[in-house]
């Protein structure tokens, strides 16, 4: 098995949340925003956002190598999915395909969203 370093793996994290943000075909604010606090986060050079965000319609999913990554990829993906207030259905198609990349069920996609959804009303 290869070993990825850590900011392989945090680049990857990031283009995965880019591929998810950019499948309506559009960035919002509230998502770009997001997008911004997690390269921030992960410590990506400017350089390498642009590079991502110009490639953001032929981006493909890269699934993570251990359960702690897989989790944190599954609830950043569904928050990017909703932080405009809304999934739209082919953001929500996508985090159904990625659920299920990262060996996760529908029931468990559903579970994250419920429970995101329920911690923004009461954070409002």
């Amino acid at each position: 098995m290869v070993k990825k370093d850590m900011r392989t793996i945090k680049k990857e994290h990031f283009q995965n949340l880019v591929a998810v943000a950019y499948a309506d075909g559009n960035f919002s604010s509230e998502e770009m925003n997001f997008l911004a606090e997690k390269a921030v986060d992960f410590g990506i050079d400017n350089s390498t956002i642009e590079l991502i965000l110009e490639r953001a319609a032929e981006l493909e999913f890269e699934v993570p190598l251990n359960d702690f990554e897989r989790e944190e990829q599954l609830s950043d993906v569904v928050f990017i999915s909703m932080v405009d207030g809304k999934v739209a259905e082919k953001e929500y198609n996508l985090c159904l395909k990625i659920a299920e990349k990262l060996d996760f069920e529908k029931k468990d996609l559903d579970q994250v969203i419920e429970l995101t959804a329920e911690l923004w009303e009461k954070a409002k």
